[in-house]
């Protein structure tokens, strides 16, 4: 049976490391102030701890809708290795269908360094693309895509990925499936062209303050909206941390608050936000249903450290949260 969710991406083994001996500066450029960790020349630094977790935002998506309840599939490219195995192993333990992943002895896993400070929440990440770059679009199946609902795509930077990209929005399109869009930092500064062709194809997109500030050059989120409603882009989310988010279908705005507790890992929590977007518009919820589906699936993620880990097993899980827990939401039309 062909799967309802097909996701194109990253597929990556993060390792975390806790760092305490390590530095930080602000500099001023052109009036902004930019953070930055740093290393002592020639040093060795002592690590607090260490922990190795599969993640990767198309990964993370695939397994997010899976234990949701949702038949999933992932399309890409690993290893043959060490680091594809703890992988493949946690989506197949979370139901995601890997009968479309390619492994290849041309290139290793992608991998990430994520450096975890003291700093709050903070955390600057190494990131080795490796076999995620050798997607190619003869890959993507044509028969694969018969009865899908949804497809989500997150940043391949590559010429050959984001022509694997498009050749899949345009098979869910064709099926009258939706679009799904998690562009990241990497694509808006590696390859603009590819990120706007894709961006203006897809049906809901969800990215951080930073990362639709970058693509549209506005600083404020009002502008922000406008300029990917202008698109074609039929709904918008733009995340802020702990400053909530705030989500637009081209009538009304919804900006949320996020839900109260304790925040141990960031690592995918944007991926658990269009995780709960994407299961929100499959089954209809209003706008201000989806916002909190969106936010609670991003707290949960948040409330353990690794990937993937205190998120719900079920859509009805979800729910009960959702209807236990209150957030702050503002309402308005959009001009």
């Amino acid at each position: 049976m062909n799967p309802e969710v097909i996701t194109i991406g990253s597929c990556t083994l993060d390792c975390m490391l806790q760092v305490k001996d390590i530095l930080r500066f602000e500099l001023l450029d052109k009036d902004v102030i930019k953070k930055y960790t740093a290393i002592e020349y020639s040093h060795k630094l002592n690590v607090d701890g260490v922990l190795f977790v599969p993640g990767g935002s198309a990964a993370n998506i695939a397994s997010n809708c899976a234990m949701l309840g949702l038949k999933s599939s992932y399309i890409g490219v690993l290893g043959k290795d060490f680091s594809a195995s703890i992988c493949l192993d946690d989506m197949k333990k979370r139901g995601v269908d890997l009968s479309n992943v390619i492994q290849t002895e041309a290139d290793g896993t992608a991998f990430s360094v994520i450096l975890k400070t003291e700093w709050g929440k903070d955390r600057s990440i190494l990131a080795y693309k490796g076999a995620n770059n050798l997607l190619k679009p003869e890959y993507v199946k044509t028969e694969l895509f018969q009865g899908i609902k949804a497809f989500a795509w997150t940043s391949l930077t590559t010429e050959s990925g984001c022509k694997a990209i498009e050749k899949a929005l345009n098979l869910t399109l064709e099926n009258k499936g939706k679009v799904f869009a998690a562009p990241s930092m990497s694509i808006i500064k590696n390859n603009l062209k590819w990120a706007k062709i894709l961006i203006s194809n897809s049906d809901v997109v969800s990215l951080n303050k930073e990362e639709a500030q970058e693509f549209t050059g506005e600083s404020d989120k009002i502008p922000m909206i406008h300029k990917f409603l202008d698109m074609g882009v039929k709904l918008i989310s733009i995340t802020d941390g702990p400053n909530g988010s705030i989500i637009s279908d081209g009538q009304s705005i919804v900006n949320s608050s996020i839900y109260e507790g304790l925040i141990e890992d960031t690592t995918g929590a944007g991926d658990a936000f269009l995780s709960g977007l994407l299961i929100s518009q499959l089954n209809g919820f209003s706008l201000e249903k989806s916002s909190k589906m969106a936010t609670a699936m991003s707290y949960l993620e948040s409330k353990e450290i690794g990937v993937r880990e205190g998120l719900p097993n079920s859509l009805q899980e979800l729910e009960v949260f959702i209807n236990s827990n209150s957030i702050k939401q503002i309402f308005s039309k959009i001009i």
